[in-house]
């Protein structure tokens, strides 16, 4: 007996996982981490110069002192990020930060210079003073990566 053309025939049943839609939502996910990443950096955009350097042994975060061009300070520790300050405040800030290590008995305060390379070598001279006034003995300065060094021909 012919088979009638208008017969449907039975095909087995697929039984794989179609990864089709979680290609889709992962890629989705994506390029949103992707446009929000840019807007979860944060810090005072300083231009830093650029040298190979040793790290500083630490066993708790160090304060960041940030310095503009302009001259602006900005002070950032524990959860206290980016806070605009003067001298004077810089001077107490530093000191109950100090006092409360004592108290502790943790380590000294290390203290983490991030000032643009446009900057005065007398202001960040200045600058140094003012932490020595506050009584921090460990300061060191930041530095970006360096650059490569050019090919020779």
């Amino acid at each position: 007996m012919k088979q009638s053309p208008y017969r449907r025939e039975k095909k087995a049943l697929n039984a794989e996982m179609n990864v089709v839609p979680y290609i889709d939502v992962m890629l989705v996910l994506l390029v949103i981490f992707m446009v929000t990443a840019p807007m979860l950096i944060t810090g005072v955009d300083v231009d830093l110069p650029k040298e190979q350097t040793n790290t500083m042994s630490q066993s708790q975060l160090p304060v960041i002192v940030s310095l503009t061009d302009t001259g602006e300070i900005f002070i950032s520790y524990e959860n206290n990020i980016d806070l605009p300050m003067s001298e004077p405040e810089l001077i107490n800030t530093l000191s109950n930060l100090q006092s409360q290590s004592n108290e502790l008995g943790e380590q000294p305060v290390q203290v983490m210079i991030n000032a643009d390379q446009n900057n005065q070598y007398g202001v960040i001279m200045t600058l140094m003073a003012t932490l020595q006034q506050a009584g921090i003995q460990k300061v060191g300065l930041l530095t970006g990566a360096p650059l490569p060094a050019p090919a020779v021909p």
